[in-house]
């Protein structure tokens, strides 16, 4: 599932590569003519640079604090079952899956702060209108009508939560950073890091704030914090972005619309793949690899929306599940700063054979109590949750020493004319999994059936790992192709 979840919320960019767009060095010369008094503003690209970031810093650390909780509040809802937990991952997948090329034209075709805006408004107003709902099927009778429409109104405002979210993560993150740098490649990776830093320290900090809140004061008060979060903090939002474009002359200079953009709808999709993209995915000859990536994301041994509510109906607070998350986005953190170390001494392919393998015996090692307590021995229900959520902290790292790997072969080794095709058929089997996993959590709907799907996400991870390694050991190709 988060192979997942989180990994997803931190890399997926929901198709922008193919649209990236450059300012050509005509358009700037003639923007550079205009006598408009705004154009003729003093640059100033380190608050231009500060500016963004603390409207992405902003953005980012409501819409975390809202992915943690949601989860724990869909089971606060409905405590006998995970039917809600599993419908809101399935709907919030499916609804990033079929809407970000819609919302990729959109960016392409408005005015750069007018795109940005309209993201954040989306996002932080479905926040609230999310949160809204879920205190109204909180407070109303089990089973009733205004229940009911309470729980499918934080399901379906919540997943287009996460639509204006990847939009700003489109607009922001992508254009905005690449217009400002002009083209500099070394400028740009400064921006992207310290976007990426912003992203994962909301990551770690955003869900101990959500599940302190959650634990010492009350659900309540903390879907209500939540919420005046996102209404306050839109207008400062989009403020900082009007002081990024009034300190940089490239964000303000009117981008070149890009009439060759064309949103891909479910039916231009069917017709790409059947004129066989399909096909050229699996000619590479990484292809193992890539497939492998994707499983990884059929899982529920993770830090996300199904473990969660697991261990809160097991008795776990909050504020324990937020600190081990936290903990989980440590491990993954720390994978980012070693990988450079330890491919330069193993190689590109051997760092994704440690890393899935490492993955894969935490994991084997976290349900190893849950399996022996069904088997019937007698082990404190304490026990058995923090081993198996220490293997998944230990998993993260692992996880992502894979993700590195498999991701930068997929940069380096597909040819030029294939990467396109190849990444989104990459990126819809992520989410396909992605999606059987919370289809998995709706069959399986019972806590008391959650070990089934803990197993078989083991199990699923194992054959990913074997996967790999047979790929490992059959490809003997040691410089990729262009």
């Amino acid at each position: 599932m988060e192979a997942t979840e989180e990994q997803a919320l931190l890399t997926d960019d929901g198709g922008a590569a193919a649209r990236t767009r450059t300012i050509t060095e005509s358009s700037e010369a003639t923007s550079l003519q205009l006598s408009s008094p705004e154009l003729l503003i003093a640059e100033r690209p380190v608050m231009a640079k500060m500016s963004m970031y603390s409207s992405h810093l902003m953005s980012t650390w409501g819409q975390r604090m809202w992915e943690f909780a949601v989860g724990l509040i869909m089971l606060e809802i409905y405590p006998s079952s995970l039917a809600l937990v599993s419908a809101f991952g399935l709907v919030d997948g499916l609804a990033k899956v079929f809407s970000g090329s819609l919302v990729g034209s959109y960016i392409d075709r408005t005015g750069r702060l007018k795109a940005a805006c309209s993201m954040y408004v989306l996002q932080n107003t479905a926040v609230a209108l999310s949160a809204l709902c879920a205190l109204i099927s909180l407070h109303s009778a089990e089973g009733s009508a205004w229940f009911w429409a309470g729980a499918i109104c934080t399901i379906a405002i919540g997943s287009i939560s996460s639509v204006g979210a990847q939009g700003s993560s489109l607009s922001v993150e992508k254009e905005w950073t690449f217009v400002l740098c002009k083209g500099d490649s070394a400028v740009l990776a400064k921006l992207n890091s310290g976007m990426r830093a912003i992203d994962l320290t909301c990551l770690l900090l955003a869900p101990i704030a959500a599940g302190f809140l959650m634990t010492y004061t009350s659900i309540t008060t903390a879907i209500m914090a939540i919420a005046a979060w996102n209404l306050a903090a839109w207008a400062p939002e989009c403020y900082m972005l009007v002081c990024a474009q009034r300190a940089s002359l490239l964000l303000r200079t009117p981008k070149q619309p890009n009439v060759r953009a064309e949103p891909i709808n479910a039916t231009s999709l069917l017709l790409r793949l059947s004129e066989g993209g399909w096909g050229t995915y699996f000619r590479q000859r990484l292809w193992p690899a890539a497939f492998a990536l994707a499983l990884l994301y059929l899982t529920v041994l993770s830090l996300g929306l199904l473990m969660t509510a697991y261990l809160k109906w097991q008795g776990m607070t909050e504020a324990e599940l937020s600190l081990y998350r936290g903990a989980g986005a440590v491990s993954g953190l720390l994978s980012t700063v070693v990988f450079p170390t330890i491919y330069k001494r193993t190689g590109l392919k051997e760092t994704g054979v440690l890393g899935i393998w490492w993955q894969a015996i935490s994991l084997v090692i976290a349900v190893v109590p849950v399996w022996l307590t069904q088997l019937g021995a007698r082990l404190p229900a304490s026990t058995t949750s923090h081993v198996l959520l220490g293997g998944l902290v230990a998993s993260r790292f692992g996880l992502w020493l894979f993700d590195l790997s498999v991701s930068q072969m997929l940069q380096e080794w597909v040819p030029a004319a294939d990467i396109g095709v190849v990444n989104g058929l990459q990126s819809s089997l992520q989410n396909f999994f992605q999606s059987l996993s919370f289809v998995a959590g709706l069959v399986f709907w019972s806590p008391q059936d959650f070990p089934v799907l803990m197993y078989s996400s083991a199990g699923v991870v194992v054959v990913a790992a074997v996967i790999y390694s047979s790929f490992v050991c059959c490809f003997q190709v040691n410089v990729p192709w262009q």
